[in-house]
């Protein structure tokens, strides 16, 4: 004879069982609105300087986005210094926290990103790429990349291979979501910005962990 328990006992196996054939929700996009800024010197080499800006977030994106679910929208593109020249990126990321303090900001945008062209070299110091903060949960993601270009670029679409700027600005974004150096040289976080187009397992984990996260403030 079968038992009322017994009954209950099997609608609660079988309704178990049909959840395990579930997949797990896929997990909601995250959109970072960037703010771009062309240096004088980005900008003297190619007149469509803000498309140019536009190209590189969106190829730097399509990677985060097919890896991490992080979307970076470039919410506008302005000329910045207008006229200045700034050759060294360590200075020119001095200026723009001055310029642009994050306390300050509108609520138009999480993230700056500033495009030079100025002595470009990833060998020297002065030339290469920065950023803010290498970012984290407890005190808030970077605000702000500065990012070097060694020749003008054409977006080519969402799967065309990543140029050496768009793996140089990958480099950087993955630094303000928490990423740091590594001595593999297979990974896009090897401090020499070769061409590479993977993460380490352990960066790939920090980013995962912190695309969430707050900026800071």
């Amino acid at each position: 004879m079968t038992t009322r328990r017994q009954i209950i006992c099997s609608i609660l196996s079988a309704l178990f069982l049909s959840s395990c054939g579930l997949s797990a929700p896929e997990p909601t996009q995250r959109i970072v609105r960037v703010k771009a800024l062309a240096d004088v010197s980005f900008r003297a080499r190619n007149s469509r300087w803000s498309e140019e800006a536009r190209g590189l977030v969106e190829a730097a994106s399509d990677y985060y986005e097919r890896e991490f679910g992080i979307r970076f929208v470039t919410q506008s593109v302005l000329p910045w210094p207008t006229q200045e020249r700034i050759p060294s990126t360590p200075q020119l990321l001095a200026k723009v926290e001055q310029e642009f303090p994050s306390q300050k900001k509108d609520g138009s945008y999480d993230l700056i990103v500033a495009f030079t062209a100025e002595g470009v070299s990833r060998y020297f110091t002065t030339g290469r790429p920065r950023v803010d903060r290498i970012g984290n949960c407890q005190q808030g993601l970077g605000n702000y990349v500065i990012n070097p270009v060694n020749k003008p670029f054409h977006y080519a679409g969402a799967y065309a291979d990543p140029e050496p700027d768009v793996i140089a600005l990958i480099h950087e974004l993955a630094h303000i979501f928490g990423a740091e150096h590594v001595d593999d040289r297979r990974s896009i976080m090897h401090e020499d910005l070769g061409y590479r187009t993977e993460l380490d397992d352990k960066n790939r984990s920090v980013i995962l962990k912190n695309r969430s996260c707050s900026f800071a403030k």
